[in-house]
């Protein structure tokens, strides 16, 4: 492999990561994405991490905490949506329900259909909330638990199978 081709390369795996780690965490400096990424193994400087951003067209976003972190331009994926636009989250007997402010409940529901979330039967948006159904053996505990280690970047824990 030539050194231009081992060069465009590791610029693909270094965006790659860079992206993951953009819809996995609510990063807000340029700072903690290049010490994300050298956890990850890849060393990058400030100036190349600002350029990725800049090429992959990721830019900055007022999450429902206020907080502004980096998005992805396209729909959000289902960690990032919930780290935007989730204010809460609750479970009674076989369902979850997701808090949001007004006018983003479409975009958490697309996400969670979108995300194959496991125990989830279907959801149900309003304006400002989005009902999920859970699918039995699962409850709605078990889903809120899952949305809520999802937003929070934990791994789920199940204490129940569900598919």
């Amino acid at each position: 492999m030539s050194a231009v081709s081992e060069a465009a390369a590791s610029r693909e795996q270094r965006r790659a990561v860079l992206r993951d780690l953009v819809a996995r965490y609510a990063v807000s400096s340029q700072a903690e994405l290049v010490a994300l990424l050298a956890e990850a193994g890849i060393s990058a400087t400030q100036a190349t991490v600002s350029r990725d951003l800049d090429d992959l067209a990721i830019t900055k976003a007022r999450g429902a905490d206020g907080r502004v972190t980096y998005a992805l331009p396209e729909t959000p994926a289902l960690a990032q949506a919930l780290r935007q636009f989730v204010t809460g989250i609750e479970a009674s007997g076989n369902l979850a329900v997701v808090r949001t402010p007004p006018g983003t409940a479409a975009a958490v529901a697309i996400a969670i259909d979108a995300g194959d979330v496991p125990g989830v039967l279907a959801t149900l948006q309003g304006d400002d909330t989005v009902l999920v159904v859970a699918r039995e053996p699962a409850t709605g505990h078990d889903v809120a638990a899952r949305l809520l280690a999802t937003k929070d970047g934990r791994p789920p824990t199940d204490h129940h199978p569900t598919s």
